[in-house]
């Protein structure tokens, strides 16, 4: 029996554009990974979106679809959505996409500076990490309640107090979502 020669990546292109030629059909050769597009819901094809959706939408790191919050929506750039992930990574926390399908329409959109600064958006019940003074080192903890100096502060509790106050109010920059409460108060 003959032994299959291994073919190189440029003679599976020639073969590819003899065949099309050949047979009047095109193929596609890549030779990076591939990006399969979804196919977009009658839903979300048909839905306005508006800041405060609770979308899914495409990271461009992985190319996954992940659960997000739309914070704002750039139109002039094709439209662009500006999302806040629910279990962000350190180095991304909001990202821009041009790939979102509708999961639930906000009751009332979010408003105010945040949304328009696009900073990140914080509910009772997430999980944090808060940045500690003391050490300037960031650690676990949960917001239990809106804070009372201003609007993007918070009450937070600390997984581990170390002997400290256990609790402490923050302000939104010295937070870092590591994961979004399930029963968002938007929907």
């Amino acid at each position: 029996m003959a032994q299959l020669k291994r073919r190189s990546p440029v003679c599976l292109t020639l073969l590819a554009i003899l065949l099309s030629t050949f047979f009047s059909c095109s193929f596609v050769v890549s030779m990076g990974t591939a990006h399969k597009p979804t196919r977009r819901s009658r839903v979300a094809l048909s839905a306005e979106f508006q800041p405060g959706d609770y979308v899914k939408a495409r990271y461009h790191i992985d190319h996954n679809m992940h659960n997000a919050i739309l914070l704002s929506i750039e139109p002039e750039r094709g439209p662009r959505y500006v999302v806040s992930w629910d279990e962000p990574d350190e180095r991304e926390p909001l990202s821009g996409t041009t790939d979102i399908e509708l999961i639930k329409k906000a009751k009332t959109p979010l408003t105010g500076q945040g949304v328009h600064n696009e900073k990140q958006v914080f509910f009772v019940g997430d999980k944090v990490d808060a940045l500690f003074y003391t050490d300037n080192g960031w650690y676990a903890a949960d917001i239990i309640e809106k804070g009372k100096k201003g609007e993007d502060y918070w009450l937070i509790k600390w997984k581990d107090p170390d002997g400290g106050n256990p609790t402490e109010e923050k302000p939104g920059h010295e937070l870092k979502l590591t994961k979004r409460v399930k029963n968002i108060p938007l929907y």
